[in-house]
């Protein structure tokens, strides 16, 4: 039997120039969890792709935050 399994993507390498509060809030990020720049980075591609495929079908994403006890509303424009 033959893998008809589309192979797997090759990565591919990005270069990116940060300013300082990106490239600090990236420093804090890989710290916090203990990530590398790469994960980081691939995840916060998908978490804004979610948020813009949400705010194109009308939806919105909310973020609770009990140590403020504030509720915030995030719009990417």
């Amino acid at each position: 039997m033959v893998d008809s399994s589309p192979a797997p993507e090759a990565p591919r390498r990005l270069v990116v120039e940060l300013g300082r509060k990106t490239a600090e809030d990236l420093a804090w990020l890989v710290e916090a969890d203990n990530l590398n720049k790469t994960t980081v980075v691939n995840r916060a591609v998908q978490v804004l792709r979610r948020v813009m495929e949400a705010q194109h079908h009308g939806g919105s994403v909310t973020i609770e935050d009990p140590v403020r006890g504030k509720t915030e509303t995030f719009v990417i424009v």
